[in-house]
């Protein structure tokens, strides 16, 4: 049978067929190849209310948000810094599995660490909330690929894609 739309066919499981490997202090962590839909519940759960945030940062009165604007939606919403962690807990033990979280949680790893770990596994995943929610009709197109801007203003921009540019040795020295 052929399929119109194979969402196996690009999976991360291609790239990452055994999990991602993670290294934190001295330990090795497995994090599944896609991230399930499901380890984002706790972001959208009504105990953090992010969209409640959101929409109190985007509704402010002169239209721009300052700093102190949003220290203010926050002092709000005293319970939303330790929600917002517990979020971040509940989504690493989702993606890990109760026991492998206990092993995580183990290594007591720093803010700094989630900080840094968070984003290294968006960049891996692929996640990207701008691109997610861009509109329809951003710049992709079906049509011609674009020429060159000014073929002639310079010799190290190739004529055809992929040929060899013209450049000198960069450690050529004189003998």
């Amino acid at each position: 049978m052929s399929y119109a739309i194979n969402l196996d066919a690009q999976r991360r499981e291609v790239q990452y067929p055994d999990g991602i490997p993670v290294l934190l202090k001295g330990e090795q962590f497995l994090f599944p190849s896609e991230v399930p839909a499901d380890c984002l519940d706790p972001l959208f759960s009504d105990e953090l209310d992010l969209m409640g945030v959101l929409h109190d940062i985007v509704n402010t009165e002169n239209g721009t948000t300052t700093t102190s604007e949003m220290i203010e939606v926050i002092f709000r919403r005293p319970k939303l810094p330790g929600a917002f962690y517990g979020a971040v807990k509940d989504i690493y033990k989702e993606l890990l599995g109760e026991a492998a979280f206990q092993d995580f949680k183990a290594v007591r790893p720093s803010i700094p660490d989630y900080v840094r770990l968070t984003k290294a596994l968006i960049a891996v995943y692929g996640v990207d909330l701008g691109k997610l929610f861009r509109s329809a009709d951003s710049s992709e197109t079906d049509g011609p690929m674009s020429s060159p801007t000014s073929p002639a203003s310079t010799s190290s921009t190739p004529e055809e894609s992929g040929s060899a540019q013209d450049s000198p040795a960069s450690s050529a020295s004189a003998d």
